[in-house]
């Protein structure tokens, strides 16, 4: 059905060592935008500062839906278990999290750039 496997080359040929996944920004870089303010622009120690701050953020991000998941069915197990109060207080302060987690990196960013101006 699918013929004779091929050959194309090995796994090293096609992996480039010095190509990385992602580039983190260096703490050389907040710190000479610290220490040469003047020579360094606002814009450049703020999107520093937001590169450092950004892989937690991402964590947080991913990590929200699943437990906004498991909150949403225990309210609904909630629910029918005739404890409504409880679980509606449940699906809206989960609903209003999970939106504010999502929003968090763009709310970060914002009040990043904010506070350079």
């Amino acid at each position: 059905m699918w013929g004779k496997v091929q050959t194309v080359g090995t796994i090293t040929e096609f992996i480039n060592k010095e190509a990385t996944l992602g580039t983190a920004a260096s703490f050389d870089e907040l710190l000479d935008w610290a220490l040469h303010p003047v020579e360094q622009t606002k814009e450049v120690g703020a999107n520093v500062a937001y590169d450092k701050i950004e892989p937690f953020l991402d964590i947080v991000c991913v990590m929200s839906y699943p437990l906004a998941s498991i909150i949403i069915t225990m309210a609904g197990l909630l629910y029918i278990a005739n404890s409504k109060e409880r679980s509606i207080s449940w699906l809206t302060k989960t609903t209003i999290a999970y939106i504010f987690i999502q929003l968090l990196p763009m709310l970060t960013k914002a009040i990043i750039q904010m506070l350079v101006v």
